[in-house]
């Protein structure tokens, strides 16, 4: 019962604020008897590697006289989370990752229940889907990894019919684009014939929707708002030639996007970044809030709006680079628990900059977990070797 609670207290606070997950997580692993074994594991090279890094850090701000305060509050918040998560799945979960996905998903189950009831009572500020996460991404990110299991299992269910439901009320461009990202990716890893099939159809879609959007808005059609608005983004895209006031005249989700990848592009120092945190000072810098007096200015500043956005910002092309070397490398194709990962990680860098909040750091801990600890119910292999005493696929991954 008490590892059950310790399992479920760091699920349950996910969408509140990073502190509550900070603490429960750290709680879960004292529940267990296990905090002070929360650094055994780590060696002097990590210690090392760690003032590397800030050492680093600190010597590209002082050069663009940078403020380094948020600097040390992202490095304290992101290390010391990082290890909090990785002692829950060590000493809570024991490295048993079905057991976790089996509560992840129960928590998911909870989550959905009580966003739809609150969307029915139409108790929403956006008008789509939110639930206690207060934006309807949030939600469609958590639950994306859901979708990945039922969909794999053919699940017929009550749970996936809600979650499929909330899912679509959410309606995250974001989340649908990394749906369908992760089930290309399945296909072209387990059935190449249906991933191309599957790239024609994509493409048809799109190309059918840009003439259909083209046509809308050449002709001046009414209720046209939408198709003109498409194309006037994708014209500005093409063109490469758009300044922020130009940005302005988008939609939301748009201006967010593109104001904070302008930054990025804009900041100095694109090798190595320019510091952890120090995206919103490259915003202030680059997009200054005296240059403008649009109601939605700072949209997203913080958090860049994806995480490839805010890496490449704070960490430049080499962060970003090692980035995806780490979802590249610790991806393992015969196990199930790493595609479902892998769609959080994809929705993530498309949108969502948080580093810890919204159960990033739980989700790049488990994508790590799950990539070497391939239990049974999540092998998609079917070559097995016994070894002593335990099962080992093909890559030489322990299967529980």
């Amino acid at each position: 019962m008490k590892q059950k609670i310790a399992v479920y207290l760091p699920l349950f606070c996910l969408l509140s604020y990073w502190y509550v997950e900070f603490a429960a997580v750290f709680l879960a692993v004292l529940l267990t008897g296990n905090i002070f074994k929360i650094f055994r594991g780590f060696n002097r090279k990590h210690f090392l590697y760690l003032l590397l890094f800030v050492g680093i850090e600190m010597f590209i701000m002082a050069l663009l006289d940078y403020d380094m305060r948020k600097f040390f509050e992202q490095v304290g918040l992101v290390v010391t989370t990082a290890i909090g998560y990785r002692a829950y799945f060590i000493y809570v979960l024991k490295k048993d990752i079905s057991f976790f996905v089996k509560c992840y998903l129960n928590m998911s189950v909870v989550i959905v229940v009580y966003a739809l009831v609150a969307y029915a009572l139409n108790i929403t500020i956006s008008g789509r889907l939110e639930g206690w996460g207060g934006e309807p991404g949030d939600i469609a990110l958590l639950i994306l990894p859901a979708l990945v299991y039922y969909f794999y299992h053919k699940e017929i269910s009550i749970r996936c019919a809600l979650t499929v439901l909330a899912f679509v009320l959410a309606s995250s461009t974001a989340s649908f684009a990394a749906l369908f990202i992760i089930l290309a990716l399945f296909l072209f890893v387990y059935n190449r014939k249906n991933f191309f099939k599957l790239i024609v159809a994509a493409l048809v879609v799109f190309v059918v929707s840009s003439a259909v959007s083209s046509y809308l808005s050449d002709n001046k059609s009414d209720n046209n708002d939408a198709a003109l608005k498409f194309k006037e983004t994708w014209e500005m895209l093409q063109s490469n030639r758009f300044s922020f006031y130009d940005l302005e005249t988008l939609n939301a989700s748009t201006y967010a996007f593109l104001t904070n990848l302008c930054v990025a592009e804009q900041a100095p120092s694109r090798l190595l970044g320019t510091g952890l945190g120090t995206h919103p000072i490259n915003y202030e810098k680059i997009y200054p809030s005296r240059s403008t007096t649009y109601r939605l200015y700072g949209l997203n500043a913080n958090d860049a709006y994806s995480l490839s956005i805010r890496v490449f910002s704070e960490l430049g092309i080499l962060g970003l680079f090692l980035l995806f070397v780490f979802m590249y490398k610790n991806f393992n194709s015969l196990s199930l628990f790493s595609f479902m990962a892998m769609s959080y990680l994809i929705n993530a860098c498309i949108t969502g900059g948080h580093y810890t909040a919204n159960g990033g750091m739980l989700f790049f801990v488990f994508f790590y977990f799950a990539g070497r600890y391939v239990q049974q119910d999540a092998f998609l292999g079917e070559q097995k070797v016994k070894k002593e005493g335990q099962y080992f696929n093909k890559n030489n991954c322990r299967v529980r």
